[in-house]
């Protein structure tokens, strides 16, 4: 019986999950690396009392990464993809009700610099984007090749 190669689609799966799994690992470094920055642009959102402020600088990051590395790894990618899906739809409702409020804070997503400016539709349309990824991460199912007979 000859070893089951990966399908098509199951490239395209390999390749999405590595690539969402890069995405959060970038993104969370800079994060990791410098608590304090990240602190100060989850205060500008203005939406946390400012003990929930601390909690999410120092924890959101290392959620983050862990879920990059389960995706990276492809082990607990669906709870990592899980997790993932649910932190975009936080993010991309955040950033909308803040831009709701006239409000334009830096993301936080890449960068630690609270001063830059945002842009939300870009930054909701990118996260949108990201949120497909995580989706298609959690609901793909492999489908084995049938067998064929020798």
């Amino acid at each position: 019986m000859r070893p089951q190669t990966a399908s098509h689609e199951d490239r395209i799966m390999i390749f999405i999950r590595i690539g969402l799994g890069a995405v959060f690992l970038f993104s969370s470094a800079g994060k990791i690396a410098d608590p304090r920055a990240f602190m100060d642009i989850v205060a500008h959102y203005r939406l946390l009392p400012p003990s929930l402020v601390w909690a999410t600088a120092v924890f959101l990051p290392w959620i983050e990464a862990l879920c990059g590395l389960a995706l990276v790894f492809g082990r607990f990618e669906k709870g990592a993809a899980l997790l993932v899906s649910v932190m975009m739809v936080g993010f991309i409702a955040v950033t909308v009700f803040n831009g709701y409020r006239g409000l334009d804070v830096a993301c936080g997503c890449f960068s630690v610099t609270a001063r830059k400016p945002s842009n939300i539709a870009l930054n909701s349309l990118r996260d949108l984007f990201i949120l497909a990824a995580g989706l298609w991460v959690l609901f793909y199912t492999h489908r084995p090749r049938p067998q064929k007979a020798c």
